[in-house]
């Protein structure tokens, strides 16, 4: 598997950035994790839309599914126009907010999967199982595992002891790195501190961390320090880069 970062930011976007997505791939699937703005022209440098699988997205916040919008433009020009393209998309995704969830629904463009904690799905080798987060709107973690590595992806969440466990020994963990402990006001917060997320890390003895979902007023630097303080090895992702699992 390999893991290639389209965008980092959330809830808005650094100068020249991008919001939360992932492409992440296993020898003809192709999973996009989540599309929030500004990804869709960093997918398409990096795959064509025609060799997409399917999009998962952890949660309707617009920072991790704006994007979906305008792809829902372009599969629909493009099939118009007699390009092969997937039409309609397999999208997992939660139901709620209604509001988003119905824009998404709209125009048969994507062939929606309702998200529930414990789902199990397939895609060619690579096996997918989703598991519901913490957060202000219902959202998923997903860990990905094509029989060998095993990667985990938390989405949005805040911190709880348990989440550890569910990503106990992974290969990598992608995880919601949004707040600097500095910041977290109240004893639950919609994200993660950087410090929580090195422990995590520490606790589930994974093997590698990548510190995602950078707030865009945070330099990288700020977030890898905490972050280290628990696990030395932990890393920022770093947008365009792709990672091998």
């Amino acid at each position: 598997m390999k893991l290639t970062v389209l965008g980092k930011n959330g809830p808005f976007p650094r100068a020249g950035g991008a919001c939360s997505g992932y492409l992440l791939e296993s020898g003809d699937v192709r999973l996009v994790l989540d599309m929030g703005n500004g990804t869709l022209s960093r997918l398409l440098q990096a795959c064509g839309l025609e060799r997409i699988s399917a999009v998962l997205l952890s949660h309707l916040h617009s920072d991790h599914m704006s994007d979906m919008l305008i792809l829902r433009y372009a599969l629909a020009q493009l099939r118009a126009r007699g390009k092969d393209v997937p039409m309609p998309l397999s999208v997992i995704t939660p139901s709620e907010p209604e509001a988003e969830f119905r824009q998404l629904a709209s125009f048969g463009v994507y062939d929606m999967t309702l998200a529930e904690d414990g789902m199990r799905l397939r895609f060619g080798d690579l096996s997918v199982t989703l598991h519901r987060m913490i957060h202000p709107v219902p959202s998923f973690a997903f860990s990905i595992t094509d029989g060998e590595k095993r990667f985990f992806y938390t989405g949005d969440t805040a911190y709880f002891p348990q989440l550890a466990e569910l990503c106990e020994g992974h290969d990598l963990l992608l995880a919601d790195s949004g707040l600097l402990s500095s910041d977290k006001t109240t004893m639950v917060a919609a994200h993660m501190t950087a410090k929580e997320v090195g422990e995590i890390a520490r606790d589930a003895r994974v093997k590698r961390l990548l510190c995602t979902h950078i707030w865009g007023g945070y330099q990288d630097d700020e977030v890898l320090a905490e972050a280290k303080e628990a696990f030395p090895e932990a890393e920022v992702a770093h947008e365009g880069e792709t990672y091998e699992i």
